[in-house]
């Protein structure tokens, strides 16, 4: 018997020693199963046809690197303002069409773009090919759309917000909205795989470091979060809306969790949303 649980012991150990040594690529291998839930949309999926948009089209935008990745512009008569939607983690953007609609119908162009790996977009999500995504999409809209930075807002959820941070700490827009984001990819796999060891976590590739960057933020920001949000818990989004300068506004929906974000806040939901955004970008636009 002890023979036994001395050969298990010494393989567990010789486990974690390659793991922990040698396990840098494994680390990250794991890190992407654990962040990154896309699914796959085949290229010759027709394009969709939207409620209210006067014009609904596909984008198609090439990275350095020679990537493709893809998008759907929806246009509105009468804009007001420009909106870069960044989704969260897991799906990809034809499961935010309904949210695309909604905001068309408010009065927005909506520019949505799926990652790397996500929905018909080339290669493989990483934190840096999502920054580069998003820069890429940015790019899109102010050069060959001609959006002006006054009008452009920059929305982001859960990992969207990530990427929606991260680029408005770079470029110029009339305002940023964040919702049910976290504060970092380390305290949130602290929070939900708290029984890994804390050096493992401690290095992790994958830091979505939020937290650290809202501070130098200078475009007004609207944080949205659900006071039931049981993935990202609210008091992260609120810690990100206290480390942010002003001006800010914080508005928290009673009875939201992470997903559902929009039907549980219905018209109050869009609302002030949209008078956020009428706040800076203004109804002349």
């Amino acid at each position: 018997m002890w023979r036994k649980a001395a050969y298990v012991a010494t393989g567990i150990l010789i486990a974690a020693f390659i793991f922990f040594v040698g396990g840098r690529l494994m680390l990250e291998s794991l890190e992407r199963q654990l962040i990154y839930f896309p699914t796959r949309v085949a290229r010759d999926a027709p394009t969709p046809q939207l409620e209210g948009a006067a014009v609904v089209e596909e984008v198609w935008l090439e990275a350095a690197e020679g990537v493709r990745v893809h998008g759907i512009y929806a246009g509105a008569d009468g804009a007001f303002a420009d909106i870069l939607f960044f989704h969260g983690n897991a799906g990809d953007l034809y499961d935010r069409l309904d949210n695309v609609a909604l905001l068309v119908s408010s009065g927005f162009n909506v520019l949505i773009m799926d990652y790397r790996g996500y929905g018909k977009s080339e290669g493989r999500p990483s934190e840096q090919a999502l920054y580069d995504d998003g820069l890429l999409a940015y790019r899109h809209l102010t050069g060959e759309r001609g959006v002006d930075p006054a009008r452009l807002v920059i929305f982001g959820r859960s990992l969207g917000g990530t990427v929606a941070i991260e680029l408005a700490t770079q470029q110029a827009a009339a305002a940023v909205i964040v919702e049910s984001c976290f504060t970092s990819a380390q305290e949130l796999a602290r929070l939900h795989y708290f029984w890994l060891p804390g050096k493992l976590l401690g290095a992790m590739t994958h830091k979505f470091d939020s937290i650290s960057k809202v501070p130098r933020l200078r475009v007004p920001v609207l944080y949205v979060h659900g006071d039931v949000d049981n993935i990202v818990p609210v008091q992260m989004g609120r810690r990100l809306y206290e480390a942010s300068p002003e001006p800010k506004d914080w508005y928290e929906v009673r009875g939201a969790g992470h997903n559902d974000m929009l039907w549980v806040g219905g018209s109050g939901y869009l609302r002030r949303f949209t008078e956020f955004v009428k706040q800076y970008v203004g109804a002349e636009g």
